[in-house]
C-alpha cells in the first residue's frame, strides 16, 4: 500500500468516527505516522484530503453496489441485492453513518466541491435506483425518488442503531414502493 494510500484509509477512519470538522490534519499525521510535509505535498489541504477520501470511498461503493446489482436477474431480485447491501454495510463494525450526508451537513455554504461531490454521489445512487427498472419512465423517475428517500432514511435509522431486527419490514415497504 502507498503511503498516499494509507494516509487516506486513517483520514477516512477518522472522518468517519468523528466527523470532518472534529479531526484536524495534525490527528491524521499522528494517526497515520507520517510527516506534515507528506500530508501536504499529497493533499494540499485538508480539503482536498477530503475530496479524495469522498472520491475513493464514492468508487468502492459504486463498484461494489453495480457488482451486487449485476449478477440479478428482474426488479425485485435487484432491488433485494440493493438492500442486501445496504443491510450488510449497516452491520460492519466501522458503519458510522453516510460520509456523503455528513460532508453535506458540515461544510454546506462553506465548501460547494466537497457539497458538489456528496450531491453527485447520490445522484449517480438515485440513477443506479433508476436503472433497476427495466423500461425507465416518467413513473419509475418517482419510484427512483421514493426508493432513495427511503434508503437515505434506512440509513439515518441505522446510524442510530435501529435498523437491526427490522430487515424483512424494510425489504417488504421498499418492494411496496415499486
Amino acid at each position: 500500500m502507498s503511503k498516499k494510500e494509507h494516509i487516506l484509509d486513517i483520514a477516512e477512519l477518522l472522518f468517519n468516527q468523528l466527523g470532518y470538522n472534529a479531526v484536524g490534519v495534525d490527528l491524521i499525521r499522528d494517526q497515520a505516522n507520517v510527516s506534515k510535509t507528506s500530508m501536504y505535498r499529497y493533499f494540499g489541504s485538508k480539503n482536498k484530503l477530503i475530496e479524495e477520501v469522498l472520491l475513493r470511498r464514492h468508487q468502492r461503493f459504486e463498484k461494489e453496489l453495480n457488482a451486487a446489482v449485476s449478477t440479478m436477474e428482474g426488479l425485485e431480485n435487484k432491488l433485494n441485492a440493493v438492500l442486501n447491501w445496504h443491510f450488510s454495510w449497516f452491520n460492519t463494525e466501522s458503519f458510522q453513518g453516510c460520509l456523503f450526508m455528513h460532508a453535506l451537513a458540515e461544510f454546506k455554504g462553506h465548501d460547494e466541491l466537497i457539497v458538489n461531490q456528496a450531491q453527485q454521489h447520490k445522484t449517480w445512487l438515485k440513477s443506479l435506483l433508476h436503472s433497476l427498472f427495466p423500461a425507465p419512465s416518467k413513473e419509475t423517475e418517482l419510484k427512483a425518488e421514493a426508493l432513495i428517500t427511503f434508503l437515505e432514511g434506512m440509513i439515518v435509522r441505522a446510524e442510530f442503531g435501529e435498523v437491526s431486527g427490522y430487515e424483512e419490514c424494510y425489504r417488504t415497504m421498499a418492494h411496496r414502493l415499486i
